[in-house]
């Protein structure tokens, strides 16, 4: 696969999982929308986010670990979980993150071979 091939699909899920992220972290703000059911539903709200981050953040576990730690934790919901392992996975590793999608991509390129 080439390399601005490989770019455009870094930068096409890049943003996608930007926008992920977002989401997961505002779910964890939306208990405070109604008083007295924020730490309640944080119980509720944690396991749901860190299953979510260790989904779409390359099942790493150390992030979705924190983000259950942050959702669980009372008054810590302000601290943008999955926002931030979209930034170390996207901008601080970015060259980490590209080989990893190439790698991918070379998988399935030979199970289509494989199957065809």
């Amino acid at each position: 696969m080439k390399d601005n091939q490989l770019r455009k699909i870094f930068e096409k899920e890049k943003q996608t999982k930007l926008i992920v992220a977002i989401g997961i972290d505002t779910l964890g703000y939306l208990s405070y929308i109604i008083p007295g059911l924020a730490e309640f539903s944080d119980v509720i709200i944690a396991p749901i986010s860190a299953i979510l981050v260790y989904i779409f953040f390359n099942k790493k576990l150390k992030w979705a670990s924190f983000t259950f730690i942050e959702e669980i934790l009372p008054f810590t919901d302000v601290i943008p979980s999955a926002t931030i392992a979209w930034y170390d996975m996207y901008v601080k590793r970015q060259e980490k993150t590209i080989e990893e999608i190439a790698k991918r991509e070379r998988q399935k390129e030979n199970a289509f071979k494989k199957y065809s």
